[in-house]
């Protein structure tokens, strides 16, 4: 699988067309050639135990004393350490785990870290992509159906210790973004906020995408909210369509005004697959996104699973999504392919302690999943890939 993933990125590459003029220029992704993907956790090798996978986008950043810490995991959250990235191991310390509380209000079931921020190397700030799983708790699920009674939120936790553990405030407060609805068993479908992307920095504010799913007022997409506090989660206003004023409601504690509105959400047009990595191209001061995804890559041809990228200045307007790679996804429910997800961009150069930005040469981690039969297997190892970026 190595050698033919390598050799499918080294002819893959796209060139941008049709940019708005407001662009300053295109940039164009490529694979090196002879570059080959690099293992960095093999699950037979590294798991601490079946579940311990990558499962979300990688997130990396550098702590005080200088070494770094990488975290790219499940609903049981480790992290990778080492001097740099090229020496990182992975201990079986916990570093946070959602309580399984069986009450959706508590948003404490089971949480992912998704995105990360370090101002200092020390206090590190965290969003998580926290699940309730109804279908766990027969007398709340009456299909049983994982995607039925799935609810979802984004809920904040902080490390002092450099990344070493993380702890979320009490109930309510941990509550940074939702729909304004409550969990409904009788949906019939998944609900929420999901699956924020890593955190940039721009001015005074920080950054985050997140995908929507359509329920009342909450349209289907990729929303965009920011902040001034990484330190409280109130602070967090979504995107409107015009400017950053959706203050998100948490449906089982507000009270007075803000229990009378239903704030939603403006997807960001033209991005309809979840943003997994943003990153700052230094040169050209064009954001770079990654995703998977499912597209035409031309006129007449026929629809190609592969990794893609788009391109901004401001993270609300993106150019179309280009081919960076053709491979198996998640999205072509193949039953013997060995599917990619969750790419993100990370520059082992980047200045930045949180590695936001790259120059012109960088790497793309993901996931590579292990099919058992037609359904998402357990052995999934996490690979990086050079990639070269220029105008």
């Amino acid at each position: 699988m190595l050698m033919r993933l390598a050799r499918i990125c080294g002819t893959a590459a796209l060139l941008l067309a049709d940019l708005p003029s407001s662009f300053a220029g295109a940039l164009t992704l490529t694979i090196p050639p002879g570059a080959e993907p690099e293992v960095v956790f093999d699950h037979a090798r590294d798991a601490c135990e079946k579940f311990d996978v990558p499962d979300v986008p990688v997130r990396a950043f550098r702590v005080a004393d200088g070494s770094i810490r990488l975290i790219a995991s499940h609903w049981t959250n480790r992290a990778m350490a080492g001097a740099t990235l090229d020496s990182l191991r992975h201990p079986c310390d916990i570093v946070f785990e959602g309580a399984g509380n069986d009450d959706p209000s508590a948003f404490d079931d089971r949480g992912w870290i998704v995105s990360t921020y370090t101002l200092d190397g020390k206090t590190v700030h965290a969003l998580v992509h926290n699940e309730f799983h109804g279908h766990k708790r027969p007398a709340l699920c009456p299909s049983g159906q994982y995607m039925d009674c799935w609810y979802n939120t984004i809920t904040y936790a902080v490390s002092t210790d450099g990344g070493r553990s993380f702890k979320a405030p009490p109930g309510p407060e941990r509550f940074v973004a939702g729909v304004p609805y409550r969990y409904d068993p009788t949906r019939g479908k998944r609900s929420g906020l999901f699956n924020p992307s890593n955190i940039v920095r721009r001015g005074d504010y920080f950054y985050t995408m997140m995908t929507a799913a359509p329920q009342g007022g909450q349209r289907a997409g990729v929303c965009l909210m920011r902040t001034d506090r990484l330190d409280d989660p109130a602070r967090w206003r979504g995107w409107d369509g015009r400017d950053f004023t959706v203050g998100f409601v948490d449906p089982y504690h507000a009270s007075g005004a803000a229990a009378d509105r239903a704030a939603t959400c403006t997807p960001i047009p033209g991005l309809t697959r979840l943003m997994a990595s943003l990153s700052l191209h230094r040169p050209s001061g064009l954001y770079i996104g990654l995703f998977t995804h499912r597209g035409k890559t031309g006129p007449g041809t026929d629809p190609v699973d592969g990794v893609y990228y788009a391109t901004s200045p401001d993270l609300i307007s993106w150019t179309a999504p280009s081919l960076l790679f053709p491979t198996p996804t998640t999205l072509d429910k193949g039953c013997d392919t060995l599917p990619v997800v969750y790419p993100s961009l990370i520059d082992p150069d980047s200045p930045s302690r949180n590695f936001e930005d790259t120059d012109d040469d960088a790497y793309i981690y993901m996931t590579r999943i292990t099919m058992e039969g037609c359904k998402t297997g357990w052995t999934r190892n996490l690979v990086r890939l050079k990639v070269r970026i220029s105008p």
